[in-house]
């Protein structure tokens, strides 16, 4: 299934089990998401997949922020909506100038696409001086797989090739991880290789990393490696967290400094008729404590992408 295809069905699951049965905290009712649109945004959304290489693009990206309370986000390039050529680049790199502060971006390189570290290093630094803040969504995957084809294993050496790049040029990674990418075990023994080889690089986990909170493993790994963060898009059909409130609630603050809001929306969530992704009521429902919603909804990713102490010290 391709990238769009595999986004449409994972959040349509998602609103589906957010629809069937929740767990309810004792004595709490859910409230609406009636933050007023004055506030500057209640939300940092750090995954988000937007069209972003013509005239325009962003302007969209703008009016969906303010329909949904959302300060910033990380838009993040797909294989059928990154730049081409040149010519793309310089219209992306234009758009971008006009929400410097409010839209910001990930790139990607596809594993086929480079042959050394020296060789990826080269394209993003590229990459991060015309305004990339990260790399991703990685999906472990090459630039135009065959019908059949798998993905690689986590630690791959073309993976390790990427992240080795990453570390050198300081540009966390947001990664994909399904039963045909970024192919794991259980316990997640290979993502675990690559956080003690890179202990400086920033990894996200994304997607069916989720899977993996019955047994321990997501509390096992946030809580050990200082440099692993999940972002929260699309665990609400995925995992316990849709399923089970009280569950969700003592993760989410247990492991508050570790998670970043994000709803994997994108330009198929464009228009009136799209409902907000599911991710935004989950944050009201859970009735977090304010110090752990302000650092899951907004204060983490800001602390990660924007703070002129961690782009200095990612630079050395």
């Amino acid at each position: 299934m391709n990238q769009l295809k595999w986004t449409q069905a994972g959040c349509a699951a998602a609103v589906l089990f957010a629809m069937m049965g929740m767990s309810a905290l004792p004595g709490e009712t859910a409230q609406p998401n009636d933050h007023p649109g004055t506030d500057k945004g209640r939300f940092i959304d750090a995954h988000v997949h937007y069209q972003d290489c013509k005239a325009g693009d962003l302007e969209k990206v703008a009016d969906w922020m303010q329909a949904n309370n959302v300060q910033r986000v990380i838009n993040h390039p797909l294989r059928q909506s990154r730049a081409k050529d040149d010519k793309e680049r310089a219209q992306q790199n234009e758009n971008y100038k006009a929400f410097q502060g409010r839209i910001a971006r990930f790139c990607i390189i596809f594993p086929d696409e480079v042959n050394s570290v020296d060789e990826a290093v080269v394209i993003l630094e590229r990459e991060k001086k015309a305004g990339a803040i990260g790399f991703g969504e990685h999906y472990g995957e090459v630039s135009k797989p065959q019908p059949g084809d798998k993905g690689l294993y986590f630690d791959d050496p073309k993976n390790m090739v990427l992240f080795a790049a990453c570390a050198k040029v300081g540009l966390p990674v947001m990664f994909h991880m399904d039963r045909g990418r970024n192919l794991d075990e259980k316990g997640l023994p290979r993502l675990e290789n690559v956080l003690k080889t890179y202990p400086n690089l920033i990894l996200i986990a994304h997607s069916d990393w989720w899977k993996n909170l019955g047994d321990g493993t997501c509390d096992r790994l946030l809580q050990k490696y200082p440099n692993l963060y999940a972002d929260l898009s699309c665990t609400v059909g995925r995992s316990a967290i849709g399923r089970d409130k009280i569950f969700a609630r003592e993760f989410f603050i247990r492991n508050a400094d570790k998670l970043l809001f994000g709803t994997d929306s994108g330009w198929w969530s464009l228009g009136q008729d799209k409902k907000p992704a599911p991710e935004f009521a989950l944050i009201d429902e859970l009735k977090l404590p304010k110090d752990v919603e302000d650092k899951i909804c907004r204060g983490n990713a800001e602390r990660l992408f924007w703070s002129k102490k961690l782009e200095k010290s990612a630079t050395k």
